[in-house]
């Protein structure tokens, strides 16, 4: 919502002061008047009927007679063709000055008026539209009317009454002041009435009517660095001057505000700028409602309202979720845009009294009451903050900032190189925690000093202890993994602001690396190549699965290690016999390979293969060479025994005779 100034508050912007004295010589002489103000759309005006009562209150003594024969009377700036309705012979009224306070009329008796006497005196005035300012007193339309309400009477006089009467069609409000009776008139119309009043002269109201308004729209685009801007503009059909002064001023601010947020315009559609009543505005000079894709500005809106209007077509609820950061940063660039175009207005102030009220920013809710010190306040201090923000944060970061927040861009991204290259989405649109990291991740500066000092609550402010803990301890991590990518999960617990899970899974991250490093190592000294695996689970946040990764590819470099030290030495004829028929340097292999392909259970398994037959080789070396020892000396029996024989020949037998 707009910075807002409320009717009262416009009536002492414009200058509305006490109603000034009847100017008579003395109080012996004093006017008592009953004011009718009948409010005439047609005519533009407002005609106002005053029956005055006049005495003279003066002793006449036996040497002189004391006579009066005209009077003073205050009423409002701008009264206009003054003339007598009804009186004394030679009776007349005229204006004797003007001042932008009021304007002083002579009333003419025609003729003298002595002590212990009184006349009847009515007269009537017009109090007219001049059409002339936007914040102008008087406007008399047939979509608004608004006008002030004097009463009449000379110095210490009492009794006066004053009478307005509307016509009908019309939604009469006082919006300042009082009356006793608010009627319905036979025509249908309203009556107000007030008095007899023991002061007049200190008597004061301000009314308005308004009947529903017919529009006359027209479209405006404006032409920015960032690409054409539409806007249709809804002023009233009795308001001529409303569009060329609003749409003058945002075709002169939106270039203005673009190039210095550094993003496009928001919206894909036409935004309506709809000239509003201060009450169909909530009571606030403008309100911009994004959903409706609708600015009501303020018949009245001064230049700053309606360049703040402007500015809130990016800073509303879709680029930052909290009110203090959208009033903050809306009024921040629309002063920045005024003071560019030249036009004079002052930024909302912070002062002393509301200092007194103070209170956290995201305790800012929208009041029923513009005019409250708290909403005096939260508007002066989302001001202050965000100028201390962007001082400290520079135009370029605070433009990236608004990047991020606009495509939908979290804190905490991977480091360059890692991840898919699309930025990790937030939430929604930044609160006050995601604008914080956001802050900080852009700049590298801490800002949490300032959000200890303006923003939270009490309540919220141990968050910003932990979270302090939980991002070092990220930092800490981050550094340890060593071109790994911690897992998502531990981003988006960090960006929520779930700093127990965080740090959690932190902690279980930070057990996986210790293993990566213990692992790398033995692996190196080894000279194995380790699989991907381990840094696959590790960074799906799957710290479970990849501590037992880490532990099965340990166990399988322990076995691949003990089987090379297992290895025989070159030359060792025992462990070379006892080998034969077997590959143990073709299952080492084949083991390293196996872990370098993601398979360590198999690659510890043929390890340990290889480490057994090597670890056997010599026993059945030696086995073999004794059996093949065995076997030769056999042979040699054998063969000594066949050799025999043969040196003997055939047996020889005696020849038989027949």
């Amino acid at each position: 919502m707009a910075l807002a100034a409320v009717w009262i508050g416009l009536l002492a912007s414009l200058g509305a002061a006490p109603v000034p004295a009847a100017r008579a010589a003395n109080t012996d002489l004093t006017v008592v008047t009953t004011a009718t103000y009948t409010v005439q759309p047609a005519q533009g005006r407002i005609r106002v009927v005053v029956d005055a009562t006049i005495a003279n209150h003066r002793a006449d003594t036996r040497v002189n007679r004391f006579f009066f024969d005209h009077a003073f009377l205050a009423v409002q700036p701008g009264a206009a063709s003054p003339a007598v309705a009804k009186g004394p012979s030679g009776a007349a009224v005229s204006v004797s000055s003007r001042t932008a306070d009021a304007t002083t009329l002579r009333l003419d008796f025609g003729s003298r008026l002595y002590g212990g006497h009184s006349i009847s005196l009515r007269f009537a005035f017009n109090l007219a539209d001049t059409g002339t300012s936007a914040r102008r007193l008087i406007r008399v339309g047939t979509s608004l009317i608004t006008f002030p309400v004097w009463a009449y009477a000379s110095n210490g006089a009492s009794g006066s009454r004053v009478a307005v009467r509307f016509p009908a069609g019309y939604d009469v409000a006082v919006e300042s002041g009082s009356f006793a009776t608010q009627t319905r008139t036979s025509d249908g119309g309203t009556l107000l009435a007030a008095g007899p009043l023991a002061s007049p002269l200190a008597y004061f109201a301000y009314v308005s009517a308004q009947q529903p308004a017919a529009y006359r729209s027209s479209p405006l685009t404006v032409a920015t660095g960032g690409g054409p801007i539409a806007l249709t503009l809804q002023a009233w059909k009795d308001d001529a001057t409303w569009a060329t002064r609003v749409g003058g001023l945002f075709s002169q601010a939106l270039p203005v505000l673009q190039a210095d947020i550094g993003l496009p315009w928001p919206h894909s559609t036409p935004v309506v700028v709809q000239e509003a009543v201060s009450r169909s505005a909530g009571g606030y000079a403008g309100l911009y409602d994004p959903k409706a894709g609708q600015i009501q500005v303020a018949y009245w809106a001064s230049p700053a309202v309606v360049v703040h209007e402007a500015a809130h077509g990016w800073f509303n609820g879709t680029l930052v979720a909290d009110r203090w950061a959208a009033e903050g940063f809306a009024s921040l660039y629309a002063q920045r845009a005024l003071g560019k175009l030249k036009i004079a207005a002052a930024p909302p102030k912070l002062t002393a009294a509301l200092k007194a009220v103070a209170f956290p920013l995201n305790a800012w809710a929208v009041s029923p009451a513009p005019s409250s010190s708290s909403e005096a306040y939260g508007y002066a201090a989302s001001y202050a903050l965000a100028t201390l923000v962007a001082a400290r944060a520079g135009p370029a970061a605070l433009a990236r900032v608004w990047a991020d927040a606009a495509r939908g861009s979290g804190a905490y991204q991977p480091p360059a190189g890692q991840g898919s290259g699309v930025p990790e989405p937030a939430a929604g649109p930044p609160d006050w925690r995601g604008l914080l990291d956001l802050l900080e991740a852009e700049t590298g500066q801490d800002f949490t000093d300032l959000w200890r000092a303006w923003v939270v609550r009490p309540a919220d402010a141990s968050l910003l202890d932990q979270r302090a803990a939980a991002r070092a301890t990220y930092a800490s991590v981050l550094a340890t993994a060593e071109g790994w990518a911690l897992p998502r999960s531990i981003r988006d617990a960090l960006r929520a602001w779930q700093f127990d899970t965080a740090s959690a899974e932190l902690a279980a991250a930070r057990q996986v690396l210790a293993a990566r490093v213990s692992l790398e190592r033995a692996a190196q000294a080894v000279g194995v190549t380790l699989p991907g695996r381990l840094r696959s689970l590790f960074e799906a946040g799957d710290m479970a699965g990849a501590l037992q990764e880490a532990q099965a590819e340990e166990t399988a470099v322990e076995e691949i290690a003990g089987a090379a030290a297992s290895r025989p030495k070159a030359g060792d004829l025992t462990a070379t016999v006892g080998m034969l028929g077997s590959d143990p340097a073709g299952q080492l292999a084949a083991a390293r390979a196996a872990l370098g392909s993601g398979d360590p259970a198999k690659a510890a398994t043929l390890a340990q293969a290889a480490s057994a037959a090597w670890a056997q080789a010599p026993d059945e070396g030696r086995r073999r060479l004794l059996m093949t020892a065995a076997l030769a000396a056999a042979l040699v029996v054998l063969g000594a025994s066949v050799a025999s024989r043969v040196r003997r020949g055939p047996s020889r037998q005696a020849p038989r005779g027949e």
